[in-house]
């Protein structure tokens, strides 16, 4: 069973792992903007369905990491709230 500090010193771990993963996220959401407004601009005029279809899920995809982004934000939160009381 580990002591106290363990916990302690475990959970601050695991609050810094998702911290970098959400620094990488945010570099994936990056690369997405970018090449989302590439396809945009390349499309500018364009009403084929496959052009329409790659930018609607582009923009998924960003939400989705914007909301995984948000959620370990909040687990990290929780995490830190339970190391302060352990």
């Amino acid at each position: 069973m580990s002591s106290v500090e363990e916990v302690k010193v475990h959970v601050a771990a695991s609050v810094e792992q998702a911290g970098r993963a959400v620094v990488g996220i945010q570099q994936v959401t990056d690369q997405l903007d970018e090449a989302l407004n590439r396809l945009r601009l390349t499309a500018i005029g364009s009403a084929h369905p496959s052009a329409i279809t790659a930018i609607a899920q582009l923009e998924q995809a960003k939400d989705r990491l914007d909301e995984a982004m948000t959620l370990i934000r909040s687990a990290s939160d929780s995490a830190e709230t339970y190391r302060s009381v352990v």
